[in-house]
């Protein structure tokens, strides 16, 4: 076995997303909030997709987390508590229009109005949230490329990734490594960039739990492999693997850890 490629990408920790961001995704929100209305009223079109796409997903998504065991304190058993919200969510349809459409409505001659306030006052939300669980990811301007997009760059050899490099990121072994075949690189890097980012915000959220850790990098590297050229001889890619496209602490320190072994 030989490591022919390792580099460790830090993910680092803005304070808050920038400014000028902040605003674009606010003002973009409020410009399209009568298309948000109509599209909604495309797609919950009535009381049957409320059911099926709203009411019945919920109850699906809700259900497994009751405790078969559980007792509430008026007596009411798991199956009863379950059913109850069920009814109520079958019931639900008409309080959903009814609160939207009053979100949704023209006050003071500005259509949307109350939306359009809600997204201005969750401005600040937003650019914490993005800036705890997204920038660190994606980089930004003042940083520079994140880990995500830099990770696919190393593993389909591209020379380029050198200078995307930041200050706390690490070569370990060799450069980059093209692990896919040549008609592979939109989909790999398109897929391979969303998975890192939705497994970073996730293993962020979860403050690093290591449980979350592994199965979000068995499913990161189950993707990788998924693309590898069988003709390159690669230790396949798995989570702690000698190949591996790992989320790793080290030093209290969250990092990607790319790495790639041949047999």
């Amino acid at each position: 076995m030989s490591i022919v490629s390792h580099v460790k990408l830090v993910v680092l920790r803005p304070k808050k997303a920038g400014e000028m961001m902040v605003t674009q995704w606010a003002e973009m929100l409020k410009a399209n909030a009568e298309r948000v209305n109509e599209k909604r009223k495309i797609i919950i079109k009535n009381e049957e997709s409320f059911q099926k796409l709203i009411a019945g997903v919920s109850h699906k998504n809700w259900a497994p987390f009751i405790n078969p065991a559980f007792h509430s304190k008026a007596g009411a058993n798991a199956d009863e508590i379950i059913g109850g919200r069920n009814t109520n969510l079958k019931e639900s349809y008409d309080l959903y229009n009814r609160k939207l459409d009053e979100v949704f409505a023209e006050v003071d001659g500005v259509p949307a109005k109350r939306f359009k306030d809600a997204v201005e006052n969750a401005k600040l939300d937003y650019s914490k949230g993005v800036a705890k669980r997204t920038l660190p990811l994606t980089g930004d301007r003042l940083t520079g490329r994140g880990p995500a997009a830099i990770a696919a760059l190393w593993l389909v050899g591209d020379a380029r990734v050198d200078g995307y490099l930041r200050g706390g990121d690490s070569v370990l072994e060799g450069g980059p490594f093209r692990i896919i075949t040549e008609d592979s690189d939109p989909a790999f890097k398109s897929g391979l960039t969303g998975r890192i980012i939705q497994a970073g915000a996730y293993i962020i959220k979860m403050e690093r739990n290591p449980v979350a850790m592994t199965r979000q990098n068995g499913l990161t590297n189950h993707l990788v492999q998924s693309f590898v050229d069988p003709a390159l001889g690669l230790i396949p890619f798995a989570a702690g693997a000698e190949s591996h496209v790992d989320f790793i602490v080290d030093n209290s320190e969250l990092y990607l850890d790319v790495k790639v072994s041949q047999i």
